[in-house]
């Protein structure tokens, strides 16, 4: 039978299996004498068949396993019946099996011609297999495993490791230039077994001499770097590590390589890297490093920083981050020294001087970073670049780690912070306001920086305003200085702090950037960083005010809300909702035509249908129609300013409104509600209007409510013709909800807008409550009844008390659909564990609204007519199932919590002298219901919005009703 490589690997599966029962585990009788026939067949194996040119058509998965059996076999017999592991396998290379001390000389006694390469290469795949069993820390071992592992390795440090030390060392002499595969896989070997090994065995004259030979190797030099960074980090004490470093003279030796090659002066990157975090630890090592080698640490160190800062400013950011660890561990040394008030060097202040601005210019996005076309990019598009996940994700990476240095060098040197931010900023929108900027070329076109600036410098002088920004911010809170727009100079004295010298650097810098005419730059790393820093700054515009005018003439032009790349454009539509909303308060109303003329032909609405399922299911939004929503909002916003003629903003109010109530109603009068269900687009359009309506809306300010006030009714800040489009649009928006109520789509959009309707006319809205609770009632599903209960509790807390006769018409019904969902799957069961969910939900939701309504001092609706004789039927299931549900702690706890606020309503202060959502046990305790005429009682307010009182005969009945229950079935239970 032909033997397969596929047979081959199953019988060497076999032969594992058996060495770790017999030898590892030592579960089998008469171990030693098959583990040596077994090691005498595989040496015989290797020995003929490896031997020779057939070595290379064997499948490299062969040989791979064949490595680890014998490293398996080692490990079951090294070395109590395998001494000779080591030495056995370097005999069957040609290699030398000397020990003893290495010399320049040891090699050449060994004839190159009889090392057999193919052997080689065989015995290193053993001796990393050996590595990967015994040392390697990602393969996790147990504790009878480690003290097996550490026996072997003392064993192997008596002679063998020397006899592997003197084959790396013949192989790098003689391979080298032959085979230079076999010379990377021995300073592998030699980087993987250097943490556990006498680190002279590697480190001495004619190891360093081979090694630092080889880093002028293009074929090797990589490898070698890596060998010597993990020499350098091998664990030591701090004066041994010291002597190591000094005998290396790495410093000198990197000082001198040349990194045309990206890939080399990476590596040369990483073993700076090594060498300056050891450093580091010397130089802050007070326990074991002596002050003399303290100070030679500092003074290497010192003589390190120039190559670190050549690689940080290299133009790939591999080779820059390369050395990001160590640059953090010396600033991170400069700020406890800036702590505890020592003074850095010169050549350390000379280091800073010089890293600053190193740093600031790897900001940059690079000359050849990827950009879509206008027309290639999309929506989904990350501020427009082709690879979200990979290029950009990198490039914030990257900036993010830059930044953590320059705050840290802001600081330890606050004045050279201030000095290179704001210089390289200021030059850059000079430049601009003199010469232009230009969207195509990347690279300014000129170096002197007088001719037109390119787009990647452009861009990182706003970003720089935006770091310098959130620096100040963070650090000492950004207040802007002056009185807001409006405001006495006694008022800002005693509100807003004084403007430092910082803070006002800052705000020339903003003057800056929007006088410079850099958003005239349609390229789209621009739009996003310009209009983020007038939205993050706003504050700015409370002071200068004359700024408003060109920041919004910016917003509204070009390239702002109609940038010529999509995902640019919704950005800044983001943005621009942003800012009139911080500035709303006052000074709007002279902008609000021209706002609304400049937005209107981007506010028609156009349904996407493929967005239904994705917002169904993931509730991912409805594509661009949720970026509309900023505009619409904002729009409203503009018409809400307390300063524009009512006139004026009827006018404005009907062109935002027709178009929607118009689109809407042309739908429903198309054909009847039936066909209008059955037609997926039909219904996200009208859905698309119905929101619309409610953002433009969501833009006026929410009507004024005392929580504590008794009044009924709180009266809205709108005007009487601003009011009756608002009713109107609730008519419409009611009407079409009962038309379409089996529609998910028309339940969310109506519920959204009549909520943000309830939010700005208060209780002038609260008849349309029932309507709209009892259409979304009627046809929701489990997860809508849980929001509808969330929106009921916020609607009684917010229009207490005059709420209470439209809460006590809905109580019945919405309980009743409550219990009908819960009966359903108590009957039938959960069909599964999201189904499960839901309910844990919907039960959490109504116990949270029936607290809210004894929070809110509405408990009275409870006892009004139509809803007393219900009572006990209402709280018994709280009583005996939820309160009883040991499987949900936290509806457990809102049942006791509801059952404990109905006996303070009802057995302890009946006639509602006291606020429940404040009243404590103690307090309880010391009631007397006699009467406080002095007391503001919302529970008496709300028992008059019922037309009953606490003491009418259908309360009365309702208590002792309750009383009894209490008594008979809560209590014994």
């Amino acid at each position: 039978m032909a033997r397969t490589p596929e047979s081959r690997l199953f019988a060497l599966q076999v032969i594992d299996a058996m060495i770790i029962g017999a030898g590892i585990r030592g579960g089998e009788s008469g171990a030693a004498a098959k583990l040596g026939a077994t090691r005498s067949a595989l040496l015989g194996f290797v020995s003929t068949r490896y031997a020779g040119p057939s070595y290379q058509n064997e499948p490299a998965f062969i040989k791979n396993t064949l490595a680890h059996t014998l490293t398996l076999l080692a490990l079951a017999s090294y070395p109590a019946q395998w001494s000779t592991f080591v030495k056995d396998m370097i005999s069957l290379t040609g290699l030398p099996q000397a020990t003893g001390a290495l010399t320049e000389d040891s090699a050449r006694q060994t004839n190159a011609a009889s090392i057999n390469p193919f052997m080689v290469d065989f015995l290193l795949k053993v001796l990393g297999s050996l590595d990967e069993e015994m040392v390697n820390p990602a393969v996790p071992r147990g504790a009878d495993e480690v003290a097996r592992n550490t026996d072997i390795k003392d064993a192997m440090r008596v002679e063998d490791v020397n006899r592997m030390a003197h084959a790396w060392y013949s192989i790098l002499v003689h391979l080298s230039g032959s085979h230079p595969d076999l010379a990377r896989g021995a300073l592998r070997l030699m980087g993987v077994y250097v943490s556990w090994i006498d680190i002279s065995l590697i480190v001495n004259q004619p190891f360093v001499s081979i090694i630092f030979s080889l880093l002028k190797a293009p074929a090797l030099r990589g490898q070698a770097c890596r060998c010597l960074a993990e020499i350098v980090g091998k664990g030591m004490r701090a004066a041994d590590k010291l002597c190591l470093i000094q005998f290396l003279g790495i410093v000198d030796v990197m000082s001198q390589l040349e990194f045309a090659d990206v890939e080399f002066a990476e590596e040369v990157g990483k073993l700076a890297n090594v060498v300056g975090i050891e450093l580091k630890a010397i130089w802050t090592d007070k326990e074991s490093a002596t002050p003399d080698g303290r100070a030679t640490a500092v003074v290497m160190l010192e003589k390190l920083m120039p190559l670190l800062l050549s690689f940080l400013s290299h133009e790939y950011d591999e080779v820059s981050s390369s050395v990001f660890p160590a640059i953090g561990e010396i600033l991170a040394v400069f700020k406890k020294m800036q702590r505890e008030g020592s003074a850095l060097t010169a050549a350390q202040q000379d280091f800073l001087s010089r890293l600053m601005p190193a740093l600031v210019a790897k900001l940059k996005y690079g000359d050849d970073y990827p950009w879509p076309t206008a027309a290639d990019a999309s929506i989904g598009d990350n501020d427009g670049s082709l690879d979200e996940d990979d290029e950009e994700a990198m490039f914030v990476d990257l900036r993010r780690n830059l930044r953590v240095f320059i705050d840290a060098i802001a600081q330890i040197a606050p004045a050279l912070y201030d000095s290179i931010m704001l210089t390289t900023a200021q030059d850059i929108f000079k430049q601009c306001n003199q010469y232009g900027v230009s969207s195509e070329q990347a690279a300014d076109s000129n170096d002197s920086g007088r001719g037109q600036l390119g787009w990647v410098r452009a861009e990182l002088g706003l970003y720089l305003t935006q770091a310098y920004g959130e620096r100040l911010s963070s650090s000492k809170g950004l207040r802007f200085g002056g009185p807001r727009h409006g405001q006495s100079n006694g008022a800002q004295a005693n509100g807003a702090h004084a403007s430092g010298p910082t803070v006002e650097s800052l705000s020339d810098l903003l003057t800056m950037m929007i006088q410079s005419g850099v958003v005239a730059c349609q390229h789209p790393a621009i739009a996003p960083v310009y209009f983020e820093n007038c939205v993050r700054f706003s504050g700015y515009f409370d002071v200068r005010r004359e700024a408003v005018t060109p920041v919004l003439t910016s917003f509204l032009g070009a390239n702002g809300i109609r940038h010529p790349y999509a995902s640019v454009r919704v950005r800044v539509w983001y943005f621009l909702h942003r800012l009139v909303k911080h500035l709303s308060s006052t000074g709007l109303a002279m902008y609000s035509s021209d706002f609304i003329s400049a937005v209107n032909d981007l506010l028609p609405i156009n349904a996407d249908s493929s967005t239904i399922d994705s917002a169904l299911a993931t509730g991912t939004g409805y594509g661009l129609f949720d970026s509309q929503l900023f505009l619409f909002e904002s729009c409203g916003i503009m018409l809400a300013t307390g300063d524009l003629d009512d006139t004026a903003r009827m006018s404005l109010l009907q062109h935002l409104f027709n178009p929607l109530f118009s689109g809407a109603q042309r739908l429903m009068n198309s054909r009847p509600s039936e066909q209008i269900l059955q037609d997926p687009r039909a219904l996200l359009q009208i859905h698309h209007y119905l929101t619309a309506i409610g953002s433009i809306i969501k833009g006026f300010p929410d009507v004024r409510v005392d929580s504590k006030t008794v009044t009924i009714g709180s009266p809205h800040q709108l005007s009487p013709s601003t009011a009756q489009v608002f009713l109107k649009a609730a008519d419409m928006c009611i009407a079409v909800l009962e038309a379409l109520r089996d529609s998910h789509l028309i339940r969310e959009a109506a519920r959204f807008a009549l909520s943000r309707m309830l939010s700005v006319l208060g209780a002038e809205a609260l008849p349309y409550l029932p309507r709209l609770i009892d259409s979304l009632v009627s046809s929701c599903a489990v997860e809508e009844l849980s929001d509808v209960l969330g929106f009921l509790g916020l609607v009684v807390f917010k229009f207490k008390p005059q709420v209470a006769p439209t809460a006590s018409t809905l109580l019945l019904p919405v309980i009743s659909k409550v219990y009908g969902f819960l009966d359903q799957v108590a009957q039938g069961g959960a069909t599964g564990t999201d189904e499960m969910l839901l309910l844990q939900d919907l039960r959490k939701a109504y116990l949270t609204w029936v607290l809210a309504i004894f929070n809110s001092d509405l408990d009275g609706i409870f006892l009004a007519e139509q809803n007393a004789p219900h009572l006990v039927t209402i709280f018994q299931p709280i009583a005996g199932q939820l309160a009883a549900d040991a499987a949900s702690h936290p509806c457990q706890r809102l049942a006791f919590t509801v059952l404990f606020k109905a006996v303070q309503a009802w057995m302890v202060d009946p006639m509602g002298w006291h606020t429940l959502a404040t009243l404590t046990p103690s307090a309880a305790a010391a009631i007397t219901n006699a009467k406080d005429t002095s007391r503001a009682a919302l529970r008496q307010a709300a028992a008059q919005a019922l037309g009953t009182g606490p003491d009418s005969k259908s309360a009365s009945e309702a208590r002792a009703q309750f009383k009894q229950f209490v008594l008979s079935a809560v209590l014994p239970a």
